[in-house]
């Protein structure tokens, strides 16, 4: 029974350990801190990954999340894809140091993103096809800044699996000092056009390559869509009669959440597997037989605010409106609390601001 996890590891970088100063200065203080004296050492060439050398950020998320990843059933999922990480040296040196090597097979492609944040993948069954969407265009622009990785893996039995993984467009976007109104909405209406482009990609990728397929071919999209099951701009997935969102097929609605804004205290499901049929049906096969295998989210590594009186609840957002959108058709459910005084790990527990992620890990079994 393969299993398949989705975290979105927040800033998840591996970078040098610098000394008081940027590198170019002419004291030379900022030169590499490198084992042997190795100035310039750059991840993998000369082997190994040495934490003294590098900083993964932090170690108590890691810490987190290696706990995290191997609920409920205390098994590393066979298939592992994250969002938000810097660079393949990250999530190998991720596997090889909390981890255990537990995977042989790793893969990330790096886009276009400032933050030099992408898309990557760990896995123990060989990954058999990749084709890469970070250079696709429309409209003379780029879709994807953290691309839409599409890969096959073999699975045991000569069967294979298909994910188009993908981290979209983010609805943050802050005003400007000085900024109008007018120009500020603008940009915001961009952001949303923007991820409503990549999901009507996606779709078109899985039509596409799936036609006349989609009732036995194993295939998902995956990842953290940067919105809501109700918004309009992920309707070309969300309404896509090829897939099923599979966290909201067996959670009841209040029960979906995946991600927690600490700053405005509210929490909301903006991460996703969306199922082929054939694929969704191996998902209600495995959850029909055993309850512990529906589509699973870790919540004990998230963190919380806190009040005079203790764990602050925070608002359930099923959906978001904002100056440039309205409501949708069908009447989202009204937001209301979530219950935050479920139990964390002991990390989080000794302090409160200790924190897996601003999202959570997403597992399910086929």
């Amino acid at each position: 029974m393969p299993s398949l996890a989705s975290f979105n590891a927040n800033n998840f970088f591996l970078r040098y350990k610098f000394s008081n100063t940027f590198p170019g200065d002419t004291s030379r203080k900022s030169l590499v801190e490198a084992v042997d004296g190795a100035i310039g050492y750059l991840p993998g060439t000369l082997g190994g990954y040495s934490l003294k050398n590098y900083i993964i950020w932090d170690s108590v998320r890691r810490d987190l999340a290696s706990y995290a990843l191997r609920e409920p059933d205390g098994k590393l999922p066979d298939i592992l894809c994250f969002q938000e990480v810097e660079n393949i040296q990250a999530i190998r040196a991720f596997n090889q140091h909390y981890l255990g090597n537990h995977y042989p097979y790793s893969l990330l492609i790096d886009g276009y993103d400032p933050r030099n944040i992408d898309v990557g993948i760990l896995s123990r069954y060989p990954i058999a096809e990749v084709r890469s969407h970070i250079d696709d265009t429309a409209g003379g622009g780029r879709i994807f800044s953290r691309d839409c990785l599409e890969t096959t893996i073999e699975l045991p039995g000569n069967d294979q699996i298909t994910l188009f993984l993908n981290h979209f467009k983010s609805k943050l976007v802050k005003k400007n000092k000085g900024e109008s109104t007018a120009s500020h909405n603008k940009r915001i209406r961009a952001s949303h056009n923007r991820r409503k482009k990549q999901a009507a990609k996606v779709d078109s990728l899985i039509k596409e390559r799936f036609s006349g397929k989609h009732s036995t071919a194993l295939y998902a999209v995956i990842g953290d869509f940067n919105d809501t099951p109700y918004s309009p701009y992920l309707k070309p997935l969300m309404n896509s009669k090829h897939l099923t969102d599979v966290i909201r097929q067996h959670r009841s609605e209040d029960d979906c959440w995946t991600y927690f804004w600490r700053t405005r205290n509210r929490v909301s499901q903006i991460d996703f597997v969306l199922a082929s049929k054939a694929l969704a049906q191996r998902i209600q096969a495995r959850a029909s037989a055993n309850k512990s295998r529906r589509p699973h989210i870790e919540r004990a590594g998230i963190a919380y605010k806190e009040g005079a009186n203790g764990i602050l609840d925070p608002k359930l957002i099923h959906f978001e409106s904002d100056a440039v959108t309205k409501k949708p058709a069908g009447n989202p459910p009204v937001s209301k609390k979530a219950p935050f005084g479920f139990s964390r790990y002991q990390l989080v527990n000794d302090d409160w601001k200790n924190n897996i992620s601003d999202h959570c890990p997403v597992k399910v079994w086929f």
